[in-house]
Order: structure tokens, then C-alpha cells, then sequence
């Protein structure tokens, strides 16, 4: 993957991010909420990864 995909990628997970966490749950059901709560923590995996390889990639 080039640095120029990944920062895309990275982007493009922060946005998604960002929709899930201004989601209003007040009239959701519990078990949305917790897929919710599952895809940001695995957003955030991914982040954390593409971060470490453009880390390597760019030094």
C-alpha cells in the first residue's frame, strides 16, 4: 500500500467514525448500539495500524 492510499484509507475511517459517533442512540436498540460500539473500536484498530505503517513507511 503507498502512503498516498493509506492517508485516503485513514481519512476515509475517521469520516466513518465520525458518523457512528454522531449517530443519536436515544431510540436505538441495544444490540445496534453495541455493533456501533464494536465497528469504532475496530475503526480505531485500523487506524492505529495504517498510522504505524506510514510511521515505517515514511522514515
Amino acid at each position: 500500500m503507498d502512503i498516498i492510499e493509506a492517508k485516503k484509507n485513514l481519512q476515509a475511517l475517521h469520516d466513518d467514525k465520525d458518523k457512528i459517533l454522531s449517530l443519536n442512540h436515544l431510540n436505538s436498540t441495544q444490540a445496534f448500539r453495541f455493533e456501533c460500539d464494536k465497528r469504532v473500536r475496530q475503526i480505531d484498530g485500523n487506524i492505529e495500524a495504517i498510522r504505524q505503517n506510514i510511521k515505517r513507511y515514511e522514515h
